[in-house]
């Protein structure tokens, strides 16, 4: 990569064996080419960019860009964490997309999760802005005439593939039902994963965010939403940020104790 494309990824996965690193990178950089314009540069503070535990066995990043147009765009963030545990290492990413109310296009996930080269969990997924049930055209626009679901279906028939439930009954009721939440175990060797990220995952994850460019391109050419419905997302935005994501790190003070918790919870509240 010249030195030009390397200065616009705007966040780095260091700990990820290459093909995990590889496909982070790449998402975070669709990402920058497509929203670049739409976000103000990280103003997150050095000391939540990167952390390390006071017994020095984990570390962690955590980097925030809040929208120019907090309408259409309201932040977007990515975070890492490497923990040397008894039973080996802990490699953890994620990206995320959080859009504005001006739209009711879905937000954008992905995280990955690595115990060494053994097992490996794939969580991506373009979140729902409004009741399923209720709204059935949304489901019917989003995710069935999109064929998101045949994206799983083909993760579905790789070798060691298993359906992952997340422990988080509330991430579990906010996730879509064409949800790509995979995991896969025991693999035998670091060829293996190396070879179902660059040949399966990767150009997956590539084609879902794909989907969500077109859906959030969609719905920016189209009028913003009215008011009333506007503050019902805003309302079901609000909630995925503070249970979805704030106690979705809720481990952080167990491995690097409550000051820096406090420091990366403060910098999600105030980036936004």
């Amino acid at each position: 990569m010249e030195a030009s494309e390397a200065e616009e990824v705007w966040i780095r996965f260091p700990y990820l064996t290459g093909p995990c690193r590889s496909m982070m990178e790449d998402i975070a950089e669709s990402i920058e080419q497509h929203l670049g314009s739409l976000l103000h540069p990280s103003r997150t503070p050095p000391d939540v960019t990167h952390f390390t535990s006071p017994r020095g066995n984990a570390e962690g990043s955590f980097i925030l860009r809040s929208g120019a147009n907090t309408s259409q765009v309201r932040f977007v963030f990515g975070w890492w964490i490497h923990c040397k545990l008894g039973a080996g290492t802990l490699d953890a990413a994620t990206l995320f997309v959080m859009l504005g109310p001006g739209n009711d296009a879905p937000h954008f996930m992905m995280e990955v999760i690595q115990n060494d080269s053994s097992n490996f969990i794939l969580l991506l997924d373009l979140l729902p802005r409004k009741d399923l049930v209720f709204n059935p055209d949304y489901l019917k626009t989003f995710y069935e005439d999109t064929e998101l679901e045949n994206y799983g279906q083909l993760v579905e028939k790789a070798p060691q593939s298993q359906f992952y439930v997340p422990s988080s009954l509330y991430v579990r009721s906010a996730v879509s039902p064409t949800a790509l939440l995979f995991k896969f175990r025991d693999l035998s060797s670091p060829h293996d994963l190396h070879s179902l990220v660059e040949e399966l995952i990767h150009p997956t994850a590539n084609k879902v965010f794909r989907t969500w460019v077109d859906a959030f391109d969609g719905c920016r050419g189209r009028p913003e939403v009215e008011e009333e419905e506007k503050m019902m997302i805003l309302a079901r935005d609000e909630q995925i940020r503070s249970i979805g994501i704030e106690k979705d790190l809720s481990y952080l003070p167990k491995l690097f104790g409550q000051e820096i918790a406090d420091r990366v919870i403060a910098a999600i509240r105030k980036g936004q």
